[in-house]
């Protein structure tokens, strides 16, 4: 069991890391555009990001305070997961969308209205999981059709959309576990899942080799140039 506790910190300490430093990564992005939106997708996914680093952080504060979260402080944790999905929620509807725009801040508040009656009002802790956790796998379902598009039609080549759906399926996959092996031994591998998808949502969005490939591409560029004809 000691075990178990310790794999839950470290790999969420690591997805905390992971977390943070893509959500400063997409703000530079963000910040670097010439013409900025609050809508823009750096944005949106760098505050997704940030609210998931807190929750995150919650669920690492139990574990080295050796305390047992009161239902209030699940209550907290589970309006900062909200956070996380909004901001998506809101960049899926602007794509998938789009002739419902005028009704886009609606569909946001009656979720939010929805997940936060849940939070405040749920009895335990399994029925708020029970009722929030189908939103999320819903959401998952949502961003992977968004990449498998991206992915196929290539576009949004400065990330990889193949590593994106495959740590939605690890995230998704982690969300799921945790209903089941919450009061098991095996409690700690959905932290361990997420974690992996978060590697992968890293390697994704920063894509290196994305970046390698437009060097190379720009030596040819003035190589070419350079050649007399």
């Amino acid at each position: 069991m000691q075990t178990g506790s310790e794999l839950v910190l470290m790999s969420t300490l690591a997805t905390t890391v992971i977390s943070l430093t893509i959500s400063f990564y997409l703000i530079r992005v963000w910040y670097r555009q010439e013409n900025r939106l609050l809508t823009d997708l750096p944005l949106v996914f760098a505050i997704a990001m940030i609210s998931n680093a807190i929750n995150l952080v919650m669920i690492m504060v139990p574990i080295v305070g050796s305390f047992t979260p009161s239902m209030l402080y699940f209550r907290v944790r589970s309006m900062v997961i909200c956070g996380s999905v909004v901001p998506i929620l809101g960049l899926m509807f602007q794509i998938w969308l789009p002739s419902l725009k005028r009704h886009h801040y609606k569909m946001v508040f009656l979720f939010l209205a929805y997940w936060g009656i849940i939070a405040v009002f749920g009895a335990t802790q399994g029925f708020i999981m029970m009722m929030t956790i189908p939103l999320i796998l819903a959401s998952g379902i949502v961003i992977i059709s968004t990449f498998a598009v991206t992915w196929k039609t290539g576009r949004l080549k400065e990330i990889r959309s193949d590593l994106l759906i495959i740590s939605t399926f690890f995230s998704m996959g982690s969300q799921v576990l945790r209903m089941q092996l919450i009061a098991t031994s095996l409690f700690f591998v959905p932290d361990v899942l997420f974690m992996i998808s978060f590697v992968m949502i890293g390697l994704g969005i920063i894509n290196p080799w994305y970046h390698r490939d437009e060097t190379k591409r720009e030596a040819l560029q003035d190589l070419e140039v350079s050649i007399p004809a």
